[in-house]
Order: C-alpha cells, then sequence, then structure tokens
C-alpha cells in the first residue's frame, strides 16, 4: 500500500503537468482505495513499480539493487513517513504564514522563505549604502510617548508614506495601550523619498506640527489621508484642521526648517543597519515590518523580566 501511496503522490503532481502520468496517477488512486477497504490492487502496480524501480538500480549497481528489493518494504514506509510529515509541515508553516506573516509562528522574528504573494519581499525598502559597523539608535530628541526611564525602550523608524508604517499603527497604539507606563515609545523619521514621493516634505511637516505641540494628531492624520495627490495643500490643510497657527505652520513648511533634522534620523537609520520601513528596536532588538502584536509582546515581556 505505501508504494501506491508515494505513486499517487508523484504521479498526481506529474499528472498536473502531462497527460501521460495521468492515467498512472489514476491507477494507483484506484490502487490505495482498494488497499484501504482491505481489497486486493487487481493491477498490481505495487509490484510493477518494484519491479521496474530495483531493475534500474541493479543495473547500475547490482549491491544497491538487491538490498533495496530485499528491503522495499521498510523503505517505502520511511518515505511515506517523511511524506506525510512534509505535509504537516507545509500545513503547519501554511497556517503560520496566513496568521503571523512568517513559518514558525509568533515567537519567529524572522521571514519566511514561503512567501506566494511576493508581500514579504515588498515591504517599503532600500539598499543600505552605509558599510560602516552597526550603531544601534538612541531616542534623540524625537517625538515620544511614556516614561523616559521606562524598563523598555521601542524606537520605531518610520515613513509616512509607507504602506507598511500605516499597517503598523493599528499595533503601535496596542503596544501602547496594553503597557503604558513601562515602555518609552519613540517614533524617528526614515523617509523613502526615492521610492515614495515627497516622503521626506510629510516628516518635516509632522516636526512643523511638533513645534506647535501637536505632533501625534498630526502623525495620525498623515495616515489618515496617505491617499493625498496635492501634498503641499493638502498637509497645509490638515494643520489648519487640527487647529495649528498656519501662518507659523506654512512658514515652517515652506522653509524646509526640519529637513536636517529628519534627515539625521535617516542617518541614523542607515547606521543602524535599516533597510526598510517600519523597522522597531526593543532594547535594541529589531523588528522589521508590520508584524502581529504577539510577536511585539513576546520580546517586550522578555525585556520587561530582565
Amino acid at each position: 500500500m505505501v508504494v501506491c501511496i508515494i505513486a499517487l503522490v508523484v504521479f498526481g503532481i506529474l499528472g498536473i503537468f502531462s497527460v501521460s502520468y495521468r492515467k498512472l496517477a489514476k491507477e494507483a488512486f484506484d490502487c490505495v482505495l482498494r488497499k484501504v477497504t482491505f481489497r486486493k490492487c487487481h493491477t498490481a502496480l505495487d509490484k510493477r513499480l518494484k519491479s521496474q524501480i530495483t531493475g534500474s538500480i541493479v543495473r547500475k549497481s547490482p549491491k544497491a539493487g538487491k538490498f533495496i528489493y530485499r528491503h522495499f518494504v521498510v523503505i517505502s514506509w520511511i518515505f511515506t513517513i517523511l511524506l506525510i510529515a512534509s505535509f504537516a509541515y507545509s500545513g503547519y508553516s501554511l497556517y503560520n504564514y496566513v496568521k503571523y506573516g512568517n513559518c514558525y509562528g509568533p515567537e519567529s522574528e524572522g521571514f519566511c522563505i514561503f512567501d506566494p504573494t511576493g508581500q514579504q519581499s515588498q515591504y517599503s525598502g532600500m539598499k543600505p549604502t552605509y558599510e560602516g559597523a552597526v550603531v544601534f539608535p538612541d531616542a534623540d530628541d524625537d517625538p515620544s510617548i511614556g516614561p523616559k526611564d521606562a524598563p523598555v525602550i521601542v524606537i520605531e523608524f518610520g515613513c509616512f508614506r509607507c504602506q507598511f508604517t500605516k499597517k503598523a499603527e493599528s499595533v503601535v497604539q496596542q503596544i501602547l495601550s496594553t503597557y503604558g507606563d513601562k515602555i518609552y515609545y519613540v517614533y524617528r523619521d526614515f523617509p523613502l523619498s526615492a521610492r515614495h514621493l515627497e516622503a521626506d516634505i510629510h516628516a518635516e511637516a509632522a516636526d512643523c506640527a511638533l513645534e506647535q505641540g501637536k505632533y501625534w494628531e498630526y502623525h495620525k492624520a498623515l495616515f489618515e489621508h496617505f491617499e493625498m495627490v496635492n501634498h503641499d495643500d493638502e498637509m497645509k490643510q490638515i494643520a489648519a484642521d487640527l487647529g495649528l497657527n498656519t501662518t507659523q505652520f506654512n512658514e515652517c513648511l515652506d522653509s524646509r526648517k526640519y529637513k536636517d533634522e529628519v534627515q539625521k534620523d535617516f542617518e541614523d537609520g542607515q547606521k543602524a543597519g535599516i533597510f526598510g520601513t517600519p523597522t522597531f528596536f526593543i532594547n535594541n532588538r529589531t523588528i522589521v515590518g508590520p508584524q502581529p502584536f504577539e510577536k511585539f509582546k513576546k520580546i517586550i515581556d522578555e525585556e520587561l523580566k530582565k
């Protein structure tokens, strides 16, 4: 029976691409069906395959051929177990990919080689140009939430024009509401202007809102207006809608007052080895991409226990 099972899988897959194998796949299916219902496989497919396989091996190595012929059933069971284990692990990996975005579940910190949608390869990124030693980032003087002496520091490098940074916002809010004063959260800019139109200008606009005490409101509004078309006009309208002093804000934005500040964040991100947004540093432990809350929770909980 085990030979028929292996034949069913192999010929079934080959039958997708070649009609000549479909008859053998059908025969293997009939053989398996008869075996599980305690009937004899009338086509003797298992015996034919055994003779063909061992015959081919004997011509190349008589000793190996005789060994395989003698232990054919045992070897077939080994391959059957490996086949079942392979299908089981593939199913497990697919479940984790759908639920957690990687093959290995919520505790994984890496990417999954199985990526049929190509989503992981599409994280907004860049080719690294910094060649020096990695320097983990500090909080600098960037916008933050929580006490500076919190046991866990979460530093996010994001891009306001990156759909994946936008997607991660809901998880960031969940982290903040879950851990409160136990963490110190900092947002730093990593505008990928080469890929996203005026990403640096959006970051500068948020800093212009910061000087009027409305950074987080503006931060949220930029993601809500992610599909904006007339960028300068719409960024200025957001400021007006938030009740900012529009004259001050417009002068700040037009003069690009915070260009150097945003550029410094970007350079610090490069030195930290960032290649895509969003990238999170949790006490210098790195997470890339809009990963599920469980992944952040595992690391934060571990750091809180130290």
